[in-house]
């Protein structure tokens, strides 16, 4: 796994794309990173981080998501993808470069052109007349898009805190864009400040101000959810001043009662910061006023092609799943991780022991699980020895010392004929050696005649034959 690179091999570096109070964003054309989709770009520190550590962490952690998650992430955040160095000491980190759906071309009032900047959330809080005057001239979401946009927000931060196991922290109005098409959605930039569930704070995570949870303390998962409830009051209620604004009173026109209380248990003053709802209750909230059809997915079906396979060989696995967003096998303790909304298919396993198969179907409102019967592994046969004992025949010959004789049955007696012998019986004084006797033959035709005749003499010779007869 490579987490950095030197300064040395990013090349020639392009144009200043942004600048903020710690850091620089260049252009980065001449870096390409194997299965990181777009152009790259290189955010340069102004004063390196107290721990090059806690980068590597951030930049490892993609690594160890599956690939649903990993292409999830690359799509909605600027994640960090290695760490930058100069000699071991980190100097930057290399991101993916903001796509241009999250912006929009702007027209300068000093120039009179247009120029493309990204859509901060910072003016969802503007005031509408505002927001699309020439004053800002930017477009202006429709109500059902800023649902959209505070569904999708909700959404993004539980996949942080759920399945990538960080802290986003540092919320504020420039480090979450919008976009407004189709499917309204936002990206998470920034994302080197994170805090890994796991990880220390030696790098001090940022409050902007009128963001700064009440409790103070150190950024976590509830200070998260205190400021996505700030977001939620200042992008569905813009106007004066509601950049700043932290009553949620001023919702009861807005939110019914239950988005109300959603709100006022996220923010109100006072509160009790466990008591805060979780992204996935305001992600939930906001899909039931868009409309959509909440329901846990179903795991109808789920089997493997044999119960048990020869090593090296793989299985399939049979599924279908309704409502289900991503489907998790764990087998031999690894986990995998495909996405489900196709509604079925057919996956390999490779397994190297025999082992149940669990299969989740998995979306935001739940989870549905199955534990399959055990696969036999079977190991090959070893090279050393036959598989099957082969009969042992007695040793006769070890035992007695000679082969042994097969038993025959006794033959009966039988008197043969004395042999015939032609020389003693020619000399013998009883019987003189001669031909035997014949009789005379007679023939009553002349050979002779017959042949030199031809068939006039035949036919004569048959007519008188047969007058004699």
């Amino acid at each position: 796994m490579t987490l950095t690179i030197e300064h040395a091999d990013l090349g020639k570096l392009g144009g200043q794309l942004g600048r903020g109070g710690q850091a620089v964003v260049l252009e980065a054309p001449e870096v390409t990173l194997p299965g990181v989709p777009g152009p790259l770009v290189y955010k340069q520190y102004k004063k390196p981080p107290n721990s090059g550590d806690e980068l590597r962490k951030i930049v490892a952690q993609r690594d160890k998501l599956s690939a649903v998650d990993r292409a999830r992430l690359d799509g909605c955040t600027t994640w960090p993808l290695r760490v930058v160095e100069r000699a071991g000491v980190p100097c930057g980190v290399l991101m993916r470069r903001i796509p241009p759906e999250f912006g929009e071309q702007v027209k300068e009032i000093h120039t009179g052109n247009t120029k493309w900047k990204p859509c901060e959330v910072q003016f969802l809080f503007v005031d509408t007349a505002l927001l699309g005057g020439p004053l800002v001239g930017r477009r202006v979401p429709t109500w059902e898009q800023r649902l959209t946009i505070c569904r999708d927000f909700a959404g993004m931060l539980d996949f942080y805190h759920e399945r990538v196991n960080a802290v986003f922290g540092d919320i504020n109005p420039k480090n979450e864009l919008y976009r407004l098409d189709d499917t309204p959605s936002v990206m998470f930039i920034d994302c080197d400040g994170v805090r890994l569930m796991s990880q220390g704070a030696s790098n001090v995570q940022l409050n902007v101000d009128d963001w700064r949870p009440p409790e103070g303390g150190s950024l976590n998962r509830l200070t998260d959810r205190y400021k996505f409830g700030l977001f939620v009051r200042r992008s569905l209620l813009p106007g004066a001043r509601a950049s700043i604004a932290t009553d949620p009173g001023a919702m009861a026109g807005v939110l019914d009662a239950e988005g109300a209380d959603l709100l006022t248990r996220a923010i109100a003053k006072g509160a009790d910061p466990r008591q805060r709802p979780s992204p996935y209750e305001w992600w939930r909230y906001f899909s039931i006023l868009l409309g959509d059809v909440l329901d846990p997915p179903s795991l109808t079906q789920a089997y493997v092609d044999r119960p048990f396979v020869a090593e090296g060989l793989a299985v399939q696995l049979h599924w279908q799943a309704t409502d289900a967003v991503s489907l998790d096998i764990v087998a031999n303790g690894r986990t995998t991780s495909i996405d489900a909304r196709q509604g079925g298919g057919v996956v390999p396993l490779w397994l190297d022991r025999t082992s149940h198969v669990t299969v989740t179907a998995v979306n935001p409102m739940g989870a549905d699980t199955r534990v399959l019967d055990p696969v036999a592994v079977i190991p090959p046969p070893s090279v050393l020895g036959t598989p099957v004992a082969m009969p042992e025949l007695p040793r006769v010959a070890e035992l007695t010392g000679a082969l042994p004789r097969p038993a025959l049955p006794q033959l009966p007696d039988v008197v043969l004929p004395e042999p015939f012998d032609p020389l003693a019986a020619m000399a013998s004084p009883a019987r003189p050696f001669g031909w035997p006797d014949f009789e005379i033959a007679g023939f009553p035709f002349d050979l002779d005649e017959l042949l030199l005749g031809g068939p006039s003499l035949v036919e004569e010779l048959l007519t008188d034959s047969e007058e004699t007869t």
